[in-house]
Order: structure tokens, then C-alpha cells, then sequence
């Protein structure tokens, strides 16, 4: 099993399949019934990344993603590369790098994380139904 290196990567470029518009929607609704929702952190903290500012700011993992990809940076994000609200950071944070997405498409954060290739190809092997 890998462990993060803490090297912030995963937290300067953040990529959900929803829109801004749908994150707010969602936080909305889930808020008003009391329901815990990851998009409820999201649409608080997390704000909309053009991608040539993705690319910028992580060309490794950026330009690995289709053109459509939606981009968001996180707030929580310090300084030093470490979330502020790590403790109660949300479902989507703590599941990187996997997401839903199957494992041989994934994108990762960037040449010096910890989730490398050669790992995740021996947990496919394992895991064949990933």
C-alpha cells in the first residue's frame, strides 16, 4: 500500500465530473434536507480553475485530462501544501487519488506523488475487477 508524501499536488488541481453550477445545486438541496454532502464542502471551499491555470499550475496532472475536464482549486489548501481542514476534509479528498473513476484511467497529480503507476498497475492485478 502507498502513503502520500504530503506534497500538496492533489489539492492545487481538483477535477469533479460536476459543473460549478451543479456543485452549488447539489450543496443547496442536500443543506436544506441535512444531508452530509461532499458538494457542500466543495461549494464552499473549492473555486472554478480556468485550465490554462491548471496548467500552469500542474501541466503533469492538467494536461493529462480531457479538454471538457471541470478544474477547481481549494481554499484550505496552505502555504506549506497542507489542508487546513484536513480532519474533516470531505469523501472526494480522501479517496484520491481513485475517485469513481476505473483505475487505468486515472491521472495523477504529478511526477513526485507517491501513487505511482507501478503501484496502482500491481493493485489492478489484485484487484482485476477495477
Amino acid at each position: 500500500m502507498t502513503t502520500c508524501n504530503q506534497c500538496g499536488a492533489c489539492c492545487r488541481v481538483l477535477t469533479v465530473e460536476q459543473s460549478p453550477e451543479e456543485i452549488q445545486a447539489i450543496a443547496a438541496i442536500t443543506g436544506l434536507l441535512g444531508i452530509p454532502s461532499d458538494m457542500i464542502f466543495a461549494a464552499k471551499h473549492w473555486h472554478p480553475l480556468p485550465r490554462t491555470e491548471a496548467l500552469r499550475r500542474n501541466p503533469f496532472y492538467a494536461s493529462r485530462l480531457p479538454a471538457d475536464t471541470y478544474f477547481y482549486c481549494c481554499d484550505q489548501l496552505g502555504d506549506d501544501g497542507r489542508c487546513q481542514s484536513h480532519p474533516e476534509r470531505p469523501l472526494v479528498c480522501r479517496g484520491y487519488p481513485w475517485y469513481d473513476q476505473p483505475v487505468r484511467d486515472m491521472a495523477l497529480p504529478a511526477a513526485v506523488c507517491e501513487f505511482h503507476y507501478d503501484q496502482v498497475i500491481e493493485f489492478v492485478i489484485r484487484r482485476p475487477d477495477l
